[in-house]
């Protein structure tokens, strides 16, 4: 219970970390207590299935697909890389850190408050890197702020991910 209570705490300090550079994200607590009852085990199910298109997007090299769970304003975090703003940035670059890869999610836990689902979750990374024959694996944990659309469905607003591995070096 008091995972749940820090998470819900730590919601507001997602949401600005993922507001437009020059923005502040706010979030209006009456409209959060009143907001309707949500189907946690629906809003699990739809994350688990855009998670696992991303996966087959990533195997097959579908730009498309790969950016297809990301808002418009979302942003993504990656090791070893600058943060990507907007789904522009993130169809710029995503791809291509992407190449030759293949992924797997798994979600561990999905915590919703209001129109935001904070999920938390592990991967795991397969590739070959141009001019190798050996293959490269990785594996971590990340956490994904989700943003419920006009429409209803849910894309990803802000996409963090850190390695179990050390660094090499």
């Amino acid at each position: 219970m008091r995972y749940v209570v820090r998470l819900c705490a730590a919601l507001p300090v997602l949401v600005a970390a993922c507001a437009p550079k020059g923005e502040t994200a706010v979030i209006d607590s009456a409209a959060t207590a009143t907001a309707p009852v949500v189907d946690a085990g629906a809003v699990r199910q739809a994350i688990e299935r855009a998670n696992a298109q991303f996966g087959e997007a990533v195997q097959r090299g579908d730009s498309a697909g790969i950016v297809a769970n990301y808002a418009d304003d979302a942003m993504m975090m990656m090791a070893g890389a600058p943060a990507w703003r907007g789904r522009a940035e993130i169809a710029a670059n995503a791809p291509r850190a992407f190449k030759s890869m293949a992924v797997k999610l798994t979600t561990t836990s999905v915590d919703i408050g209001g129109d935001y689902a904070i999920e938390t979750g592990t991967y795991e990374l397969t590739s070959t890197p141009p001019g190798e024959k050996s293959v490269a694996a990785d594996k971590g944990k990340y956490v994904t702020v989700w943003k419920k659309q006009g429409d209803g469905s849910w894309k990803i607003y802000g996409d963090i991910g850190t390695p179990d591995l050390p660094p090499k070096g």
